[in-house]
């Protein structure tokens, strides 16, 4: 478990990754949170029951759990596997598709896995698809290549990514959970 105390009125119990997290007001006692988390046992228990069946990868490497100290170290970790595994990646769908990206960066990005600029042929990657499992990750490369053929996601477009991946819309579901 772990509590937080912050600026707030009362306090918000959430289940993060199968871990409990209590956010409470400053000035709140130790014993009056474990009092509030027993009167709430079976709420706490429909939560956790909830978040397994969420797919959550928060400090997660190809889609296994990992430890690791702080923020800084977890991006540092993300940036330089997720280069590697996208180098691997990018050969080998380039050389199956015939498409080829002029770049590829990794970025933060709040909403989208990738983003591709057809013109420039210039694909970016959300650093967080580093905590996805591999395939995952694959579909992501599948998908902004393609678009440097197709820029919309119309039949064509999406029969192309069938083509080089046929489990492609199973895995793109699952992206988006």
């Amino acid at each position: 478990m772990k509590i937080i105390k912050k600026k707030i009125k009362s306090i918000i119990i959430k289940v993060e990754d199968g871990e409990v997290v209590v956010s409470a007001p400053h000035g709140t006692s130790k014993s009056y949170i474990d009092k509030v988390l027993d009167k709430n046992k079976s709420r706490i228990e429909e939560l956790k029951t909830l978040d397994a069946k969420k797919n959550r990868f928060k400090n997660h490497l190809f889609g296994e759990k990992i430890e690791v100290d702080n923020e800084k170290d977890l991006e540092k970790i993300y940036r330089t596997r997720l280069k590697a595994v996208l180098d691997i990646l990018f050969e080998k769908y380039e050389k199956i598709t015939g498409l080829k990206a002029t770049s590829v960066n990794i970025r933060k990005m709040k909403v989208r896995w990738g983003t591709c600029y057809p013109a420039s042929g210039k694909i970016n990657i959300n650093l967080k698809l580093a905590e996805r499992p591999i395939d995952e990750i694959e579909a992501v490369v599948l998908h902004e290549l393609v678009h440097l053929k197709y820029g919309n996601h119309d039949k064509k477009f999406y029969n192309e990514c069938i083509k080089y991946m046929p489990n492609y819309l199973e895995i793109e579901k699952r992206l988006k959970t």
